[in-house]
């Protein structure tokens, strides 16, 4: 990918200027304060707009920085190739009217721009990385900062906007948040109390049987002593009648008549006497010497016909209608005696007295009467005494639902947040998994690449760099390794240059522009020869150089590299 055009409506010190680049080595020249370093902000903003950081601390506010001061339209545009497709791209830096507009040339499609950036859009690669992998500029405020946040984060996530130990650290204390040690033990407190209230169910069962047991039977009783005081009432008006009545009436009266009081006698049965009571059938209606009748009958007729001088054919057809008829008969006698008939159920003991004190109750067509209830006392109590048990255990109900129902509310709490739990741990391992391949690749690619750069730039005083274990690097000289922080200036200015072109290097497959700002100037030869050797084999379309150095052209000329050359005025 590479840009073509760069057209500065409005930005900076610029006004509708107008820049035309090509594939391969851009040099854009220019004494200080030419705007170098704003055509190269201008083309990371193309890119991504003017929020985010900036490539520099001098820079970081860009928009007041650029903004022009006469109010005019603050905006710009851009011509890029990517592959066999051009795009134009055309933006507004304004606050309250920031946009972009993509427009695909060879369709003319207009394509949708999210985020405010063309990450996704024509190229895969964030600010953060773009700033930390393509644009080398001369000017770092504070080494350890880079090697220690941007460098390694990129080391270890493959991108410099991803923190992964603070990623980490976050998951962790989300984590926590989902602590279930508390919901368990509120769990287990419920289920302790539950198990009081494991048996509530078969006691409401059994108390309120017992109540209706005492109600039954305080029932039954009253029955008996009213049919009891009823009929002393009549033995009472019977004698009454038998004294004033006469002895005519009495001679008059039919011996086979019977009197209104014993027409309406009631007869009442114990259930006792019918417990064991049976009747014993005849021998002639037991169903077993019925069918052994029959069975003698057939075998008879069958061994006379036999004896007789008949045919075998008539002989058989002799004994089939035998059989037949006795068969025939044995049905009919059984059906006659009710064998057939459906099965009448003997009644438990509880409903005959049931039926019985119904029965009562249906014959007492004549006068109510009043008894002495006093008796009734004993089988109150007793139901009140059992009516208080029922009460308590239906406060012993209610209170297990309510437990039930606390603990369906924990156990759904903690099993949610055992899903948040695995769902966190997953993210962490995923996490770590991803960085541990991710710095072995980049560790990788940097170590094999790296060593030829370190030397070059800093005149073979530190022959390689080495990404440790603990993803910091080490610079290797004479003496062995030293890490980076116990260096000068100087060398750690070098270290990471040679860094940051083994990260361009080993994203140059993003094809993205590569920006080097102020990296060429004032080297001596040597220096500036070696810087020209390291450039040019880094594999990408475009390298914009900005540079106030005329000796990089010089030496450009002298290594035969082609070169596209903008002088800024």
């Amino acid at each position: 990918m590479y840009l073509n055009k760069l057209l500065l409506k409005n930005f900076g010190k610029f006004n509708n200027k107008e820049i035309v680049l090509k594939p391969g080595i851009n040099v854009i020249s220019g004494e200080k304060s030419k705007g170098k370093s704003t055509v190269k902000d201008f083309i990371v903003s193309m890119f991504y707009g003017l929020s985010g950081c900036a490539l520099n601390e001098k820079n970081s506010n860009l928009y007041e920085t650029y903004k022009p001061q006469d109010g005019s339209s603050f905006s710009g545009k851009a011509y890029i190739k990517k592959d066999d497709k051009n795009f134009f791209v055309e933006r507004s830096f304004a606050k309250k009217s920031s946009r972009a507009n993509v427009l695909e040339l060879n369709s003319g499609k207009e394509l949708k721009v999210k985020n405010d950036n063309l990450d996704g859009l024509i190229f895969d690669c964030c600010r953060d990385d773009y700033v930390n992998g393509f644009c080398i500029n001369d000017e770092c405020e504070d080494y350890s900062e880079f090697f220690e946040h941007d460098f390694k984060n990129m080391i270890v996530s493959g991108t410099a906007s991803v923190e992964v130990n603070k990623s980490i650290a976050y998951l962790k204390k989300k984590r926590r948040e989902f602590d279930t040690s508390a919901i368990e033990e509120n769990i287990d407190i419920i289920d302790s109390e539950l198990e009081d209230y494991e048996d509530v169910d078969s006691k409401l069962k059994d108390v309120r049987k017992k109540i209706s047991g005492i109600e039954e039977e305080l029932a039954i009783e009253t029955a008996r002593r009213k049919r009891e005081a009823r009929r002393l009432i009549n033995t009472q008006k019977k004698d009454e009648e038998k004294s004033e009545t006469d002895s005519d009436e009495v001679k008059n009266e039919k011996p086979d008549e019977k009197s209104e009081d014993e027409n309406n006698k009631t007869v009442f049965l114990d259930p006792e006497l019918l417990k064991d009571y049976k009747v014993e059938k005849k021998l002639t209606e037991k169903i077993w010497f019925i069918i052994l009748v029959g069975l003698f009958v057939i075998g008879v007729i069958s061994a006379v016909v036999c004896i007789l001088p008949f045919d075998s054919a008539v002989r058989q057809i002799f004994i089939i209608c035998t059989i037949l008829f006795v068969i025939v008969t044995i049905v009919e006698g059984l059906y006659a005696k009710g064998v057939f008939d459906e099965e009448v159920k003997t009644p438990s003991e509880e409903e005959f007295r049931r039926i019985i004190y119904e029965l009562e109750r249906k014959t007492e067509t004549y006068e109510e009467v009043e008894i002495d209830m006093s008796f009734a006392k004993s089988y109150l109590d007793k139901r009140e005494e059992f009516a208080d048990m029922e009460r308590k255990i239906l406060k012993d109900i209610a209170r297990r639902d309510e437990l039930r129902e606390e603990r369906r509310v924990h156990a759904e709490k903690l099993a949610s947040s055992k899903k948040e739990i695995h769902a966190i741990n997953l993210a962490i391992n995923t996490i770590n998994d991803l960085s541990k391949d991710i710095s072995k690749s980049y560790s990788f690619m940097i170590n094999n690449n790296i060593s030829e750069i370190v030397s070059k730039l800093t005149d073979k005083k530190y022959n390689d760099l080495y990404i440790n274990e603990e993803n910091k690097p080490m610079a290797m000289s004479q003496n062995g390794y030293v890490e980076i922080d116990s260096l000068d200036n100087v060398d750690k200015h070098r270290v990471y240059l040679a860094i940051k072109y083994s990260l361009a290097k080993s994203l140059s497959e993003k094809k993205m522009p590569i920006l080097f700002d102020g990296i060429f100037d004032g080297l001596d030869n040597d220096s500036l020869g070696n810087m020209v050797d390291i450039t040019k084999k880094i594999n990408t379309d475009q390298m914009i150089i900005f540079s106030s150095d005329y000796k990089l052209i010089n030496k450009l000329k002298e290594k035969n590299i082609e070169y596209n050359y903008i002088e800024l005025n």
